[in-house]
């Protein structure tokens, strides 16, 4: 039996606080869109709740014209904090539903974070 051994990457060999630390430069939808899909290392860490501990939804882009919804984003990343958030942007989309969605699991992101909203639908 010929079983072929297939070697991995010297970059895969890299503790998970290494990968930890690069996750942590990417963005929210970057994570759910694209990195959690390349293998399953970087899956179980994108599932870490502390990958999560700062949700940066920073969006300067027409909301109409994206192919994603980032209020249900942001959800998953609340979601996926499992109440580990204690920072997050949710500059020009956030909504008042959003926001009490938020509030309802992450209390103490508003006692030790910030929370920086800009929206016309919070009036």
């Amino acid at each position: 039996m010929n079983r072929k051994v297939v070697k991995k990457p010297p970059s895969m060999e890299l503790p998970e606080g290494i990968w930890a630390n690069i996750l942590h430069k990417l963005g929210v939808v970057e994570i759910l869109e694209t990195t959690e899909k390349v293998c399953s290392k970087w899956r179980r860490l994108c599932k870490n709740p502390s990958t999560w501990r700062v949700i940066d939804m920073w969006n300067l882009r027409d909301l109409s014209e994206m192919d994603y919804d980032l209020e249900v984003m942001c959800r998953h990343a609340v979601d996926r904090s499992q109440g580990e958030a204690v920072d997050i942007n949710l500059q020009y989309f956030a909504t008042a539903q959003l926001l009490e969605y938020i509030a309802e699991r992450l209390m103490q992101l508003f006692l030790r974070g910030s929370a920086c909203c800009w929206s016309k639908y919070l009036s």
